[in-house]
């Protein structure tokens, strides 16, 4: 998996949780300030609560946006 360092330019990371269908996008730069560019997404999941329910079943969507992140919002719809 590649370091939070190589999704920065162009990638937003979401932390949703399974349990309550919480979702959030996550703060890469903070994430690379805390934890180092070298750490990857699988790393960051392994850390993550949900700040609603408490749960530490998380999952992350990686999702591109561009170079300039111009792509807007993201809504992630469970079927």
């Amino acid at each position: 998996m590649q370091p939070l360092s190589e999704l920065a330019a162009c990638f937003r990371l979401y932390g949703v949780c399974i349990a309550c269908d919480r979702m959030e996008q996550l703060d890469l730069e903070q994430l690379i300030e805390r934890l180092g560019g070298e750490t990857t997404v699988s790393d960051v999941r392994s850390r993550l609560r949900c700040r609603s329910c408490g749960e530490r079943r998380p999952d992350i969507r990686v999702v591109y946006v561009g170079v300039n992140a111009l792509a807007g919002t993201f809504s992630y719809r469970r079927g």
